[in-house]
């Protein structure tokens, strides 16, 4: 089976918007996709490290699924890329441009990019030097308390 990053992403966003850390509370897309897609993403997802799941099953010698419970810390950076929709339509047309999918890595420095160039802190067009990135040394120490 493939990997769908947009049902990846989508299972984030489910996981996000839950009201608490418990299975019970998370929305999945099973509009969208059956138990088995989802169930496989939500492995995919625990072994990358963006979320912690439970493995369970369903009877002897029966197959497994994984239910999400949590985002972790690199689940919420990922995430915060990734959430708008103007960005993600950007990562799927750089997508489309390669002529297939890119690798997990390479998408979330796409849109970590896009949220820099958001920002200020990097230019979109690394050829484009009007804009100059933020001097980290010259903001004012945190005053103690």
């Amino acid at each position: 089976m493939k990997r769908n990053m947009e049902l990846a992403r989508l299972i984030l966003l489910a996981i996000e918007q839950s009201d608490d850390d418990e299975p019970a509370s998370i929305q999945l897309p099973t509009d969208r996709y059956d138990d088995l897609h989802i169930s496989l993403h939500v492995r995919l997802l625990y072994e990358a490290n963006l979320i912690h799941a439970i493995e369970t099953t369903r009877g002897f010698n029966s197959s497994s699924a994984w239910i999400p419970h949590s985002l972790t810390w690199q689940g919420h950076e990922f995430l915060d890329v990734v959430r708008l929709d103007a960005i993600w339509e950007n990562l799927k047309l750089e997508e489309a441009k390669f002529g297939g999918d890119l690798p997990f890595v390479v998408l979330f420095d796409l849109a970590l990019n896009e949220v820099r160039g958001m920002v200020g802190i990097l230019d979109k067009d690394p050829k484009d030097k009007s804009q100059k990135p933020i001097n980290w040394t010259a903001t004012p120490d945190l005053v103690e308390m």
